[in-house]
């Protein structure tokens, strides 16, 4: 029951505050046997609700902050570890590495964090030991791991409704020389879930060029079949140097108050724009409506980020934790007062609602900016899909 409770909550968590999860290369997820997973961490305790979402069996060694309370236990669960910020007690990391080894040994999966804790800034974090200590613990029990890299990647890590990608990586060999001795196992084996690591990520040399890619990468998804992550790594590559200059010239064109953007990227529809108008005709009533009849909970765990959350990373935590027990409590209090006071055929209409504008408000945003750009700044549109199109081109290169 327990475990089922966190599947469920984790579940409910990711589908309804993001858009969509893709999972790239999920083919590499071993479907049993032990596996240690290592995974990037960028947008707080929700990386481990998404990592649940796309590997239900997976057990998490979390930070021991996360249990304190009785509240943060209904999202949270895990092996317990003390990091050097927040230690309590250094007896209990010496019975997590056992409760490791010993979920390991009966073939089970861990997630492991190796940089300890979250960031989305320009690279990753410092790697800490913790990963590698694990792994070569059960290497040297003889228990057969697998070693898993696993990178997340978020349209808009903090904004309600985004997509992300996750891209499970090449397993990480354990074959390890026995010459080298402790100290020189343990760098081997942190190189090597480095290297896997970078491979699955994105890494930039500042925030602005960061913030670049990642309106770069938007921008190539558009209209096209293309991985955003693949179009990180590509401008990761080189590409963004080259697209640099070009992105420029486009934002100094663009650079009109009235102008509307997703991501920073200006949507226009083409020539199908009658299409769209039809679109957010239909569309935009039903989202706005949807909007309004579940307006405290998404007022509330919108305040509730603006006041608890102290960086980008954990706006969409607090997002969550509030907001989350209130829609479903507010969900339940509707359903029953129009079943009760009205009908329960107006209890079925207002959770369709509800299903239809969740589902819709990510595509009727984009629909509503390229109408509104489409109708008052036409002559923006050429030099938008010419750079697109050039866009496309060069990603499609590398």
């Amino acid at each position: 029951m327990k475990a089922t409770w966190y599947r469920v909550c984790h579940w409910l968590c990711t589908r309804i505050y993001f858009e969509r999860i893709a999972l790239l290369h999920g083919e590499r997820i071993p479907k049993e046997g032990p596996v240690l997973f290592i995974g990037l961490h960028r947008n707080g305790a929700v990386d481990g609700f998404v990592y649940h979402y796309v590997i239900p069996r997976g057990v998490f060694l979390i930070s021991t902050q996360l249990l304190r309370s009785f509240f943060a236990r209904l999202f949270f669960v895990g092996i317990a570890v003390a990091r050097k910020k927040d230690r309590e007690d250094t007896g209990q990391n010496e019975q997590a590495m056992r409760d490791c080894a010993d979920l390991l040994k009966g073939g089970g999966a861990l997630i492991v964090f190796p940089e300890g804790t979250s960031s989305l800034g320009p690279r990753h974090l410092p790697f800490k030991s913790g990963a590698a200590s694990i792994a070569l613990d059960a290497i040297a029990k003889g228990i057969p791991i697998q070693i898993v890299p696993l990178g997340i990647h978020y349209e808009r890590a903090w904004a309600f409704r985004s997509k992300i990608e996750v891209v499970v990586g090449e397993p990480v060999s354990t074959n390890i020389t026995e010459g080298l001795g402790a100290l020189g196992k343990m760098k081997e084996m942190k190189r090597r879930m480095t290297q896997a690591l970078e491979a699955v990520g994105a890494n930039f040399a500042s925030e602005e060029d960061q913030n670049t890619a990642e309106c770069l990468a938007y921008a190539s998804t558009l209209g096209t079949g293309r991985s955003y992550f693949e179009s990180l790594k590509a401008l990761e590559e080189g590409a963004l140097a080259e697209m640099q200059a070009p992105w420029d010239d486009l934002c100094r064109k663009f650079s009109l108050p009235s102008l509307l953007c997703q991501q920073n990227v200006p949507l226009y529809p083409g020539k199908a724009w009658i299409i769209y108008a039809v679109a957010l005709l239909i569309l935009g009533p039903l989202v706005l409506s949807g909007m309004i009849v579940n307006l405290p909970p998404l007022v509330l765990g919108s305040i509730a980020a603006w006041k608890l959350a102290d960086d980008r990373n954990v706006i969409a935590l607090w997002r969550l934790m509030v907001g989350m027990p209130i829609f479903l409590i507010w969900l339940v209090l509707v359903v029953i007062g129009l079943a009760v006071f009205a009908s329960p055929w107006w209890s079925l209409g207002y959770i369709l609602l509800t299903i239809v504008s969740l589902e819709t408000i990510y595509r009727t945003k984009k629909v509503f900016i390229s109408v509104w750009n489409g109708l008052f700044h036409s002559s923006l549109a050429k030099p938008a899909w010419d750079f697109h199109k050039r866009l496309a081109e060069k990603l499609s290169s590398k």
